[in-house]
C-alpha cells in the first residue's frame, strides 16, 4: 500500500548545508531501514531497477547555489514515500516511534514531527493500489479527460542515453507504468503506454527548467511547474489507468531520480473532464 510520510525537522544549530541534500537524505533512510531489516537495505542499496521508495529534498531550503544556510528558528520538511508493502510496514512504524534526532548532511535535526495523515500536510497520505484502480475507473466513466501535474522537484527522462526534460505524454505515463507494474500486487496493461502516446496530448503548461548537481558534479537538467494532458479519444479503461496512474505519481515520483528528491509530483484537480478533440487541433486548452 503506498504511504507518503513527512518529517518535520529542525537544525539543532545554524550551518551551511549543500543545496541538493537528496543523496543525503536517501542515505539517512538507507540507515533506517538497515537498522530494522539489514537484508532489505542491502537490496535497496544493490538495486539496479526501479526502487520502491522516494526521498525529498528537504522542502523549504532557502536560495540556490552550492550551499544554503539553515537555522534552528526555522522548521523543514523531508517526504518518505514507501511503495511495497514491506516498506510500508517499516515507515509506519517510523510515524508510531519517531527518532528524537536524525542527522543529515553534517547536521544533526531534531525530529519535531512524522505524519502519514494528508490533513497534517499536503504531501502526506496512504492509499492501496486498489483504491487507486477502483477511483481511477469511477471517474473515468465521465469520458474523455484533462489531467494536470504539478511537478514540485526537477522531472526529467533518460532517453536515448541522454536527459529529456520535457515532460512529454509518452514519457510521464511509461515512467508511471513502469513504477505500477514492478511494485502493485497488479499490472495494469501494457496498452497503456500506446494510448499515452497515441491518444494524450501536453495541453496548457506552466514549465520552466531547473538543474540539479548529479552524481559526479554532472548538471542534471528537468522541468518543474505544471502539465495539463488531454485525452483524445474516449476509451473507459484507458482513462481509468492513466487516471489511476495521475494519482499514484503522488507516492511514486516520476522519472529519473526520484530516490534523490527528483520527479516529485501530484495531481492537480485530478479527473476534470474536457471534450474531445480531433487529430491535428491545436493542444492549447
Amino acid at each position: 500500500m503506498p504511504l507518503a510520510l513527512v518529517y518535520t525537522l529542525r537544525p539543532r544549530r545554524a550551518a551551511n548545508v549543500p543545496t541538493g541534500l537528496g543523496r543525503a537524505a536517501h542515505a539517512l533512510v538507507l540507515d533506517m531501514i538497515a537498522a530494522e531489516s539489514p537484508a532489505l537495505a542491502e537490496r535497496l542499496h544493490a538495486a539496479n531497477k526501479l526502487r520502491p521508495l522516494t526521498v525529498s529534498n528537504p522542502l523549504g531550503l532557502p536560495g540556490a547555489g552550492a550551499e544554503v544556510g539553515v537555522r534552528p528558528e526555522r522548521a523543514y520538511r523531508l517526504r518518505v514515500t514507501a511503495l511495497t508493502d514491506e516498506l510500508e510496514r517499516l515507515a509506519r512504524g517510523w510515524a508510531e516511534t519517531p527518532p528524537a534526532e536524525v542527522s543529515m548532511g553534517g547536521v544533526a535535526w531534531a525530529v519535531e514531527r512524522v505524519t502519514a495523515r494528508a490533513a497534517d500536510d499536503g504531501w502526506a497520505g496512504r492509499e492501496g493500489y486498489g483504491q487507486l484502480v477502483e477511483e481511477g475507473l469511477r471517474r473515468a466513466g465521465d469520458g474523455p479527460g484533462r489531467w494536470t501535474l504539478e511537478f514540485s522537484s526537477p522531472v526529467s527522462f533518460r532517453q536515448r542515453g541522454m536527459c529529456q526534460p520535457l515532460p512529454l505524454p509518452e514519457l510521464v505515463f511509461g515512467s508511471l507504468l513502469d513504477r505500477w507494474n514492478a511494485l502493485a500486487p497488479v499490472p495494469l496493461p501494457g496498452e497503456v503506454r500506446r494510448y499515452a502516446a497515441e491518444c494524450l496530448i501536453a495541453s496548457r503548461f506552466d514549465l520552466r527548467t531547473e538543474a540539479v548537481l548529479s552524481k559526479g558534479g554532472v548538471p542534471q537538467v528537468g522541468s518543474v511547474g505544471r502539465c495539463s494532458y488531454i485525452a483524445l479519444e474516449n476509451d473507459a479503461v484507458m482513462g481509468g489507468c492513466i487516471e489511476a496512474l495521475t494519482r499514484f505519481a503522488f507516492y511514486s515520483g516520476i522519472g529519473a531520480g526520484t530516490a534523490r528528491g527528483l520527479g516529485q509530483a501530484r495531481a492537480i484537480g485530478s479527473g476534470t473532464r474536457a471534450p474531445a478533440r480531433r487529430r491535428g487541433v491545436s493542444a492549447l486548452a
